[in-house]
């Protein structure tokens, strides 16, 4: 076995391993605790787990820097759920949400001023989603699955992360004024979700609104998204449909709280 060969069935063995702790044990765990489980040294444990959380599969906590996996490793497996579980896996959930609809179905979390696509369906046997894939990045500030992320925070946050995507922004035209974000995400509270509306893809537009909280999950939101003249001739049924798998899921985990 060549040596670049050998290197790629490491890192794969290890990423392998990680995921099998976590299965384990059933909590999060540091970078210490893992490179021993790995026999790895510190410095390629934390570029893998680094690597891991880039991708989406892996969310570390801000305040002890400890991993957890995310929904996304769960998903790897969904089609297996499927087969096994019926209607009670979440894939199965988003699938129906998508025959029931006609829309793509994405679900993300918060990477810093982005939002991560950590679920894309795209819509039945139409093209022009090519811009929705699991692990891609969108400005948090502008597509709506990150402004429903954002609904869930207090506004001096909201602020600062604001302040954060438009430093980012190359394209002053895209940066948005904080008084008039503000006042946006404000009225997306009240009524409970948040719409794209084509400013993030011309033509398209994505209705969003967040997800009940999941246990050991980071918050993650839930959207629906298609054509604009589509998703404004259909909004009503769209954001009730979005409502009923927010109050069927937060009932799943409840259950799951309790068992």
């Amino acid at each position: 076995m060549g040596t670049a060969e050998g290197i790629a069935v490491k890192s794969a063995r290890r990423t392998i391993e990680v995921l099998e702790y976590f299965a384990e044990t059933h909590r999060a765990a540091g970078v210490s605790e893992l490179a021993r489980r790995l026999g790895a040294p510190l410095s390629s444990t934390s570029v893998l787990l680094a690597g891991l959380a880039r991708l989406g599969y892996l969310e570390q906590d801000p305040e002890d820097r400890r991993y957890r996996p995310t929904l996304r490793v769960m998903l790897l497996g969904g089609w297996l759920q499927d087969r096994l579980l019926g209607d009670s896996s979440l894939l199965r959930m988003m699938e129906q949400l998508r025959a029931r609809t006609g829309m793509s179905v994405l679900i993300g979390l918060q990477r810093q001023a982005h939002v991560q696509y950590i679920l894309t369906l795209r819509r039945p046997n139409l093209p022009g989603d090519e811009n929705m894939r699991a692990g891609m990045l969108r400005p948090v500030t502008r597509a709506a699955v990150g402004k429903a992320l954002l609904m869930l925070k207090q506004d001096d946050e909201v602020t600062r992360i604001l302040r954060r995507a438009n430093a980012e922004e190359r394209d002053p035209a895209l940066r948005l004024r904080q008084n008039v974000f503000l006042a946006d995400l404000r009225r997306s509270r009240a009524r409970g979700w948040t719409e794209s509306a084509g400013s993030m893809v011309p033509g398209q537009s994505v209705l969003a609104m967040p997800l009940p909280l999941l246990q050991d999950q980071p918050p993650l939101a839930i959207g629906l998204g298609g054509p604009l003249d589509d998703v404004e001739d259909h909004r009503e049924v769209l954001v009730q449909n979005l409502k009923e798998v927010c109050a069927a899921l937060a009932t799943v985990d409840g259950k799951a709280d309790k068992a």
